[in-house]
């Protein structure tokens, strides 16, 4: 059994993340993500002692989900083009590279987290790691902007991101309003590009308390 663990748990866990995407969070439980996966409930729990432990492992799951359709985009579009490309695929506008259609589990992951400090610690890793990568992407498109731009630039993107598909995945908005979130970063970084170097509004955007 221990041979099949890596396939195993990628089927628990892409049948939690179906489970969560269509019922909510109030569904997680070992029943039901064995009904979806097709697997017994021992077997779910010979892999997962609790789910928190499962939903720690979803959280990465799906990080490893968008890590892979991004990497399969980049070399397609050059160094140049490569902000764009970011910013395209988050709001599901990147042409040929369209986001998973598991949305709704982020939201799931954000109402877990709550109660569990090791998941929103990971979660906000993630969320810190895009940041970066925005703002490393921000410097190549644009190099007349300073560093405290491009992190706030970051920032504000990602919060955008997220709450933009909390609206479409869990609010029921149509994902066209990728279109007009989109175009509002647009119009962001030309704010910043107009009046650089841009005055700190805190000094490490990326901090948090806990």
């Amino acid at each position: 059994m221990t041979d099949q663990g890596p396939d195993r748990k990628a089927q628990i866990l892409t049948a939690a993340a179906r489970l969560v995407s269509t019922r909510g969070v109030q569904a997680l439980s070992f029943e039901n993500v064995a009904g979806e996966a097709g697997l017994s409930r021992q077997l779910v729990r010979y892999y997962y002692a609790d789910l928190d432990s499962l939903i720690v492992d979803l959280c990465d799951h799906l990080a490893a989900t968008y890590r892979d359709i991004l990497l399969a985009g980049i070399p397609q579009v050059g160094k140049v083009g490569r902000l764009d490309f970011f910013l395209d695929f988050f709001f599901d506008l990147a042409e040929g590279h369209p986001m998973p259609g598991n949305l709704e589990a982020y939201d799931t992951l954000i109402a877990w987290s709550v109660g569990n400090p090791k998941l929103r610690g990971r979660m906000c890793d993630q969320y810190r790691t895009l940041g970066h990568v925005v703002v490393h992407e921000l410097a190549i498109a644009h190099p007349q902007l300073d560093m405290a731009a491009c992190e706030e630039l970051s920032f504000l993107f990602v919060s955008a991101m997220h709450a933009h598909w909390s609206f479409v995945a869990s609010l029921g908005y149509s994902r066209e309003h990728g279109k007009l979130a989109r175009r509002a970063i647009d119009r962001l970084i030309r704010s910043y590009l107009d009046e650089a170097p841009v005055e700190r509004a805190m000094e490490k955007p990326w901090a948090r308390e806990a």
